[in-house]
Formats: structure tokens, sequence, C-alpha cells
């Protein structure tokens, strides 16, 4: 069987462009001149996107000492910058919510990339990095491609993973030989498709060749990184069964220490279940 990149994109469209509610909310939290009032009314339009947009901005993640009561002030308190990548990143998991996906566990999928963004989280505060948020929708985003590349291939995905298991392959160099291309390059498609920023496209094309990436090399670094460190904690699991080596200069570039990596992973853990009791109820 041959496949070219673009079937998968064209699989379903449903799953490559917003529609309705998602799609306003999108559309205007990625306005430039949105107003606080209009990015509050655009989540509005959805009641669980606004529900969960509250209860992340009251949770003990952002530690605001007096509960936030309203969108509006939410995103006052919060910032513009932040609130996008939070209602980014609410949208999409409901976007992609009760998909029969053969050969993934959506749970344990979701636990494996919201791991991802908060260590990609870390990895930019200690940093110092302008809107820290940002990082942490492209740790969430990082393997969207997988989603799409399992559903697209339905049954011929046993072909993949046996493949897998019989040259001990890790998971995306298995798709490498079976499809020529892999799930990174699925998902810089599709975030393409949603208009990401260039950043966002280029952290999830070079995930798991930061060194590689020609604009971005940090923000794919901190990516890299992160997921790494994901799987090698066993926080979920997006398909790889195998802990992907981590690159000597992508974490370099970064500038961590181990101690730094154990007290970021450790911070990771405890947030994970309330992060994920929020999204993914």
């Amino acid at each position: 069987m041959s496949f070219a990149l673009e079937d998968f994109l064209r699989a379903d469209d449903s799953l490559c462009s917003f529609s309705g509610a998602f799609r306003a909310i999108v559309e205007r939290i990625n306005d430039p001149s949105a107003s606080v009032a209009n990015v509050s009314e655009a989540i509005e339009l959805d009641p669980t996107v606004a529900a969960k947009t509250l209860r992340l901005a009251n949770s003990s993640l952002y530690g605001y000492p007096h509960e936030i009561e309203t969108l509006h002030r939410a995103v006052t308190i919060i910032g513009l910058q932040q609130i996008r990548q939070i209602v980014l990143s609410t949208v999409v998991i409901e976007h992609f919510r009760g998909l029969p996906v053969i050969g993934v566990d959506m749970a344990s999928f979701w636990r494996h990339s919201l791991a991802t963004a908060l260590l990609a989280r870390g990895i930019a505060r200690y940093r110092r990095e302008a809107n820290v948020e940002r990082l942490y929708l492209f740790g969430l985003l990082h393997d969207i491609g997988r989603l799409l590349m399992f559903l697209y291939l339905g049954r011929h995905a046993e072909e993949l993973i046996d493949l897998r298991e019989r040259e001990g392959d890790l998971m995306f160099v298995a798709e490498r030989r079976y499809m020529g291309f892999d799930h990174a390059q699925i998902g810089s498609a599709l975030l393409e498709r949603w208009d990401m920023t260039p950043a966002h496209v280029e952290a999830t094309r070079y995930h798991h060749d930061p060194l590689e990436a020609p604009a971005f090399p940090v923000e794919a670094s901190i990516v890299h990184v992160a997921d790494s460190l994901a799987n090698a904690m066993r926080l979920g699991s997006s398909g790889e069964r195998m802990v992907p080596p981590v690159s000597r200069e992508a974490f370099e570039r970064i500038g961590l220490n181990m101690d730094q990596c154990e007290e970021m992973a450790l911070h990771a853990r405890e947030q994970l279940d309330q992060l994920a009791r929020i999204l993914l109820d």
C-alpha cells in the first residue's frame, strides 16, 4: 500500500478544519486585534469550553488567591496570550473526543500529551521564555498527527505495529519505513491547516529531529526533551513502547542539568492528575 501525506489530511474534512462554535472560537481568539470582551464572548459560544476554561483559571495550576467567577475576569487576570493557549488546548481535546481510533488508547494518549505540555512549560519557565503557555500548547499537540495517522490507516495500523515489533524500532522510525513519513509531518501539516504559528508547526514537525529545525530550534528542542521525559516517566503513551533517545545537542541547547529535569518531572507529575480531571472528564 502506498501513502501520500495529503491523503491523511483529506481523509476527514471535519477533523482537519474546525466548524461551528469551535471555528468561531478559534478565529476570534487568533485575531490579534480581539479585545478581552471579544475573546470572552467567543469562549462562551461553547459551554464545555467555557466551563473548562474557568476551571483551569481557578485551579492551583495558576494559583490565583480569589475565585474567578466570570470568563471576562479570567481573561483579564490571566491575560490574552495565556488564555488563547488554554482555550485552544481545550478546543482541540474536545474536537477529537470520542473518536474510535484503532490502535490508540485515547486516555493514555492525552495523558502523555498533557505531561509533555507541562514539562515543556516547565522548561520554558526555567529558561525565562516569553509566553510560556505557547510551549504548553506546543507540547500538548506535538503528537496530534498520530491520531490522524491511525484514523486513516484503520485496520492497516496492525501492519505498522507488526513492523515495529518485528524490527524492534521506535514507532516513529517504523512509520517512516512503512509510509515514507511520520506522524510529526502529518501533525505539522494539520497545524498549518489550522493556521497555527510557524513556531508551533516547526516544533511539531521536528520534535524527533530538533537539530534540523531551520527557524525555531529552541522550541523544537524543548518539545523534544519534554516528550522524552514524559515517555521515560511512563506518563501515558501516544504509541511509543520504548523511550525515544534525547539528543545531547538539543539537551545542551536548552541549558538544563539532570537535577533540574528531575525537579520539573516531579512537579509535572503532581500537576498531571488535576489537569487531566479538568480537561479529560
